[in-house]
């Protein structure tokens, strides 16, 4: 503790002035006269106070010093985000095209890697790729509609073009040569760049991307899990697939013909009004026959658990609507193979009694429920036994899988854009 009394002698005789009091003497002698003693306690108290005054400055730099040596967590944001990764909410949506039998719609992916994959399907439609590949005007028409559609949400981000049985039924059957799909890949290019990427599936490639929807789904299902299937059942426009899952290894994967949307098919014809009930019958023996073949190429299924999913789950589970005439059985709920029978041979009864000869031309969804009525009977007659069970699940399609199996590959093609 500082005194201001002067030392006694004894005191005088050995202090010794600090390098810092010195720097203070002249000012101390301002303040205490010419006498030594009272000048040393002065510079010294002086000293002092600059010492005091000191600590906040010090602490400051040592802070400095710290913050240089902080962990990596402990970093500001700015500096702990790779800088040539744009953040989440800034990303661009991935725009996913689903060339489909019925229509060509875009479905809109956010993705943040750790929650379920979120996406939204556009409200606009435009014409089947594997109809308007046969007229350049109209593959002109569809890809202006891409370009004005996909650039008001995304300039930059990555366009997944896929397409499904429409189009490869065509290229199998030769009514789509391969030089039109080149050419439309050609001008794809030209309109979007590289960040396009167009593919037409196979069918086992369509079974494997909407098995990887479903695995997805099934991850963040709260009561559900993925070993609650042995197996998927889905149907599209112009092909069903079957998964069957196998224990430590890749599932077994198969695609087969329903025709419902097919060129010259029941529905095509019903839409044109071509499709009178005086025909009905014996068209509809004809398709009873080809279901029971196309059923008679699949396997024997002796697994129990099996989910419908895509038009197939609509056609079990949904609701009828002007557009769509459905069994009604409900979703999220496990139904036994007796019990779709059942309604599915009750809904064809009805449907023929109602389009027996003399009622006219019969209406376009009228054709399409029959024809997945025919389908599905057939494939539960021949393939599932008796204690099968089906599970009807939502959202679940080919489009979400075929964006998860090709996320790594889009997410490195965003890097090199940046």
């Amino acid at each position: 503790m500082l005194s201001l009394a002067p030392p006694t002698a004894r005191t005088a005789s050995i202090v010794r002035p600090s390098r810092t009091s010195l720097r203070f003497m002249p000012e101390a002698l301002g303040i205490a006269g010419l006498d030594p003693g009272a000048c040393m306690v002065a510079a010294g108290v002086l000293s002092a106070g600059a010492a005091v005054a000191q600590v906040p400055r010090r602490a400051q730099r040592l802070r400095k010093r710290k913050a240089v040596l902080s962990p990596p967590s402990r970093l500001p944001d700015f500096l702990r985000t790779p800088l040539l990764i744009p953040a989440e909410s800034e990303r661009e949506p991935t725009v996913l095209v689903d060339c489909g039998s019925g229509s060509t719609r875009a479905l809109y992916f956010q993705d943040d890697g750790r929650s379920h994959v979120a996406w939204e399907k556009s409200e606009w439609r435009g014409e089947p790729l594997a109809k308007a590949l046969h007229c350049e005007l109209r593959v002109e028409k569809l890809l202006r509609l891409l370009e004005k559609e996909l650039s008001q949400l995304t300039a930059k981000g990555p366009v997944l073009l896929g397409a499904t049985a429409g189009v490869r039924h065509a290229v199998e059957d030769g009514s789509l040569p391969e030089s039109k799909l080149q050419l439309f890949r050609d001008r794809l290019h030209e309109t979007f760049g590289p960040r396009a990427r167009f593919m037409v599936l196979s069918g086992q490639e369509e079974a494997r991307a909407e098995w990887e929807a479903l695995q997805h789904a099934l991850d963040f299902a709260p009561d559900l899990s993925r070993d609650h299937f042995d197996g998927m059942l889905s149907g599209g426009g112009m092909s069903c697939q079957l998964v069957l899952r196998r224990d430590g290894s890749s599932p077994d994967l198969f695609s087969f013909r329903n025709g419902v949307l097919a060129p010259a098919g029941l529905a095509d014809r019903a839409g044109r009004g071509e499709l009178l009930a005086e025909d009905l019958a014996a068209e509809l023996d004809v398709l009873q026959r080809k279901a029971e073949e196309q059923a008679a190429r699949l396997p024997r299924v002796a697994a129990d658990g099996f989910a419908l999913v895509e038009w197939l789950g609509l056609f079990v589970a949904g609701e009828s609507t002007e557009r769509d005439q459905v069994l009604g059985m409900g979703y999220e709920r496990w139904l036994s193979r007796q019990e779709i029978l059942e309604r599915v041979s009750a809904h064809l009864a009805k449907l023929a009694t109602q389009y027996s000869p003399g009622a006219g031309p019969v209406p376009r969804r009228a054709a399409i429920s029959l024809n997945y009525g025919i389908i599905l009977r057939a494939v539960l007659q021949r393939c599932f036994h008796a204690g099968s069970r089906f599970y009807c699940l939502k959202g679940v399609n080919w489009s979400t899988g075929h964006y998860l199996l090709h996320r790594e590959v889009l997410e490195q093609s965003a890097l090199q854009q940046v």
